[in-house]
């Protein structure tokens, strides 16, 4: 059977890389007694696959992670077991099967939401003609390093979907986020060209079905 988690990482655990990640999922369920199953050759490893990856240092409240077990298990009995053997900032907020042939979870998320709250006071009037002024660009080009590294220009305007302040002056963001190109919010505040310091929480990864935004655990295919 497939599972999907969905779990929120915040705290010291924002600090953790993928490959942390990994080896701290894969040791929980290994002390959680989880029949994880495992995958074919000559160096099987654990059937596990995350979402979308998240940048060093922000915190999320909608991560999800897929899971493969070699035998049934109840969800809501998994989810207190594997939530027992977590460190503090992993909180397991739903465990949900899924259907075997479901899309894995890179496949189907291509949006993701941004939160950010200003930790020094800002002028919501001039935040508020920043954002305008930045959506009615044509283009809003940023520079990245390629897999050559070799620096390369983009243009990110497509992939910025909404930015709103929702409290003024709290700024909402919904970025592309697919493996056709996402665009990371960092890059947004720096085309906004606000020096202020804020926090930036990822708040939900979502599929795009049409006009609606469907959450992962609402996807059976």
């Amino acid at each position: 059977m497939r599972l999907r988690i969905k779990y929120s990482k915040t705290g010291q655990m924002a600090f953790l890389g993928h490959l942390e990640m990994l080896r701290l999922w894969q040791r929980a369920m290994r002390r959680a007694g989880l029949p994880v199953a495992m995958s074919q050759g000559f160096n099987p490893h654990p059937r596990l696959a995350f979402g979308p990856a998240l940048a060093l240092g922000l915190e999320s409240l909608a991560e999800y992670l897929d899971v493969e077990l070699a035998a049934d298990r109840e969800p809501d009995r998994v989810q207190v077991e594997l939530q027992a053997q977590l460190p503090p900032g992993l909180e397991i907020l739903l465990v949900r099967t899924i259907p075997d042939q479901a899309p894995a979870l890179t496949a189907v998320i291509d949006v993701a939401a941004y939160r950010v709250t200003w930790l020094k006071e800002v002028d919501p009037g001039l935040l508020q003609q920043r954002v305008e002024s930045l959506l009615a660009r044509q283009e809003v080009l940023v520079r990245r390093t390629g897999r050559d590294g070799r620096p390369r220009v983009k243009d990110i305007r497509p992939g910025i979907l909404k930015l709103v302040l929702d409290p003024s002056p709290d700024l909402v963001m919904l970025l592309q986020c697919s493996q056709a190109g996402s665009v990371r919010p960092e890059e947004v505040l720096k085309a906004l060209a606000l020096e202020a310091p804020a926090r930036m929480v990822r708040t939900g990864l979502f599929a795009r079905r049409g006009d609606d935004l469907l959450a992962p655990e609402d996807i059976s295919g």
